[in-house]
């Protein structure tokens, strides 16, 4: 009864002993629930999106990882040195693959190793000493393995998390209204910065379906995009929601046998752009009537060279006046110069010589 006792006694203070070193040695094991209670975590301004929070530790699952482990250590010492009981440490292991942090599972780890030699130092002597190192043997390369393949399965989760989480938050500040609809145009997911512009929200825009926001009508463009879409036709279309101008475009979605499943749509919101253009456009209107308004008189002009008359493209001769004023906005006044004056009127002094008719 004694040697039962000892065994007991002895497996659960290097239970005690293993918890209370890796307490010291990663104290956020023990603490680092603290920071979560009664609050949701969020970054602290200067994290990158690369750094994540305290992990959650399930305590629970850490007591059945410690008393497994115990339990194996008893079991290792009752049973003969022919048995690789220590190979069991691998179950613990496999534990710490969820909601653990990875220094518990490398704490863990080094710990099943050091009771793994402790139960062959421990263990009756036997004659077959060899047999007892080999199953010691394998097993310390049992737990290690097994503490590497939980370590990587924990890096590839925790990578995926990070990717989707970056995806996520991407798709939120994305300046573009993402939708996907399935095969019944009933919106399936919604995402994106200009959604706010609209007055709506992801969660209130899910759940609906696209002619509600466009006329149910069979010249309604956006829906019959969508119709077409469905069908395996892309298409665009520039519509107007809530008073803004949207330039949507609609792709079929397919799934990895190429069965269309629904359709993809993204809109970028254009109402700047579009009244941009309409300025443009009536400042073109604008510069086309004043050109039209602006007559000039270019190449060669048949004249007289009597009486200065100029033949018009009818082949009739008209006065110069006339022609000028037909062809420009320019207008007469007639007056007499000098020489004409002393030509025609003789008798005039010259200082009377000029004046207007």
């Amino acid at each position: 009864m004694s040697w039962w006792i000892y065994l007991m006694t002895s497996g659960c203070g290097c239970g005690s002993a293993m918890l209370r070193g890796m307490e010291l040695a990663y104290p956020r094991i023990s603490k680092q629930r603290e920071p979560f209670a009664g609050r949701t975590y969020r970054p602290s301004k200067g994290r990158g999106m690369n750094s994540t929070p305290y992990q959650k530790i399930n305590t629970p699952l850490i007591a059945a990882s410690l008393g497994l482990t115990a339990g194996v250590f008893v079991l290792d010492l009752v049973l003969p040195w022919g048995v690789a009981v220590a190979m069991l440490y691998a179950i613990p292991l496999l534990l710490t693959s969820k909601e653990m942090p990875r220094r518990f599972t490398l704490g863990l780890a080094a710990g099943a190793s050091c009771l793994t030699v402790l139960g062959f130092l421990m263990s009756s002597r036997s004659p077959e000493l060899w047999l007892a190192a080999a199953n010691r043997s394998l097993s310390l390369v049992t737990i290690w393995v097994t503490a590497i393949l939980v370590i990587l399965n924990k890096r590839t989760t925790q990578g995926q998390r990070d990717q989707e989480a970056q995806l996520r938050l991407l798709l939120e500040q994305l300046p573009a209204f993402l939708w996907v609809a399935d095969t019944n145009l009933t919106i399936t997911y919604a995402q994106g910065r200009r959604i706010s512009a609209l007055g709506l929200t992801p969660e209130g825009i899910v759940g609906t379906t696209v002619p509600e926001y466009f006329p149910l009508e069979p010249t309604s463009i956006p829906f019959t995009t969508h119709l077409r879409a469905l069908q395996g036709d892309p298409g665009s279309y520039v519509a107007t929601l809530k008073e803004r101008t949207l330039r949507a475009y609609v792709e079929p979605m397919r799934d990895p046998n190429g069965v269309i499943t629904g359709c993809i749509g993204i809109a970028l919101d254009i109402t700047e752009q579009k009244q941009l253009e309409e300025q443009r456009e009536g400042l073109i209107g604008e510069l086309r009537n004043a050109l039209a308004q602006i007559k000039t008189l270019r190449g060669l002009l048949p004249i007289c060279a009597a009486c200065k008359k100029i033949r018009d493209d009818g082949g009739y001769w008209t006065q110069i006046e006339q022609y000028i004023r037909t062809h420009s906005e320019a207008e007469f006044t007639h007056g007499i110069c000098p020489e004409c004056a002393q030509k025609l009127y003789p008798d005039l002094a010259p200082s009377h010589g000029s004046g207007s008719t």
